[in-house]
């Protein structure tokens, strides 16, 4: 998040940016911006957009860019198309795990993606800290709703007293997600700014029934129906005081 520079006449490529708010005040005025993206809720803010909401991942539409122009597509290629894909659909778990994401998964094997080079690069070798880290946001994790709802806050403490970083907080949603009976998973982590405490959300839906793309627009955010995030400036109670009853 932030101001871009100010670079008039300049092509910007946004990609997987289903809201332009995310580009600070300044918004895209100075730019000519072409709009990539698989988020079914983005609002084509783009000069050019190509937005496929049935893509698994944008590295999916990425891949179908390549390979219509013809252009080559080398190991090292296939291997940042391969992570996108991977991630995207947790590690083919979720529901948004096509038969076409199956198929072009085989086509970047063959041109020499090694899965489980990947596999052991992207979720083993935990740091300590993000060990300590995600211990803390199950311990402090919360049922709320009558046990529909569950929901974790890592505060500014939390990451200095771990000496973690925020991409330490990959992965967590998706372990509270695995609580038993609930709808809905959030995890709240403060972010640093000089305007006021400030959180990032994530929130899952385990089942559908609760569209949380719906949610996140409310805060300027957006997403899927079972993934979705907005950043709310709050302090940590007000944060989950609002987030419940807008679920609720």
């Amino acid at each position: 998040r932030g101001e871009l520079p100010v670079i008039p006449g300049a092509t910007l490529y946004t990609l997987d940016c289903a809201t332009a708010t995310r580009f600070g005040p300044q918004g895209l005025r100075d730019y000519f911006c072409v709009n990539i993206d698989h988020h079914p809720d983005n609002p084509h803010y783009g000069h050019l957009n190509l937005v496929d909401a049935k893509a698994s991942s944008t590295t999916q539409v990425l891949y179908g860019i390549f390979r219509a122009g013809g252009l080559p597509i080398n190991v090292d290629v296939a291997t940042a198309l391969y992570v996108g894909l991977v991630t995207d659909t947790g590690r083919f778990q979720y529901s948004n795990t096509t038969a076409e994401a199956h198929r072009m998964t085989a086509d970047l094997q063959d041109l020499g993606v090694d899965v489980h080079d990947v596999y052991r690069r992207v979720y083993e070798g935990t740091p300590v800290s993000k060990m300590m880290l995600t211990v803390r946001a199950f311990d402090a994790l919360q049922l709320l709703l009558d046990g529909l709802l569950a929901v974790s806050v890592l505060t500014r403490e939390d990451f200095e007293e771990t000496a973690a970083e925020q991409s330490h907080t990959e992965g967590i949603i998706d372990g509270i997600r695995t609580v038993a009976g609930i709808k809905v998973a959030a995890l709240l982590r403060e972010q640093q700014t000089d305007h006021g405490r400030e959180f990032r959300v994530s929130l899952r839906s385990t089942d559908g029934t609760v569209d949380v793309s719906e949610v996140a627009h409310i805060w300027g955010g957006g997403g899927h129906v079972r993934a979705a995030g907005y950043t709310i400036q709050a302090g940590p109670d007000e944060a989950v005081a609002a987030l419940e009853k807008e679920i609720g």
